[in-house]
């Protein structure tokens, strides 16, 4: 799964370690030591990701 960013970015679920909200910012702590930032909130971050998956299982059963 993924976490759906800004633009067409996106960060693999298995690589994070936690996300931090604050000062009107989301960090996001991944697994090797860096820091992404986004301006969503995590909430955000789990709606955009739920609706890229959906549109993807979609996308995978009209190939089929």
């Amino acid at each position: 799964m993924f976490l759906m960013l800004e633009d067409e970015d996106a960060v693999l679920m298995e690589k994070v370690v936690a996300l931090v909200r604050g000062d009107g910012e989301t960090a996001i702590l991944m697994a090797d030591n860096t820091v992404r930032v986004t301006g969503f909130t995590p909430q955000t971050l789990a709606r955009r990701s739920e609706r890229f998956r959906v549109g993807a299982a979609r996308r995978k059963e009209r190939l089929e």
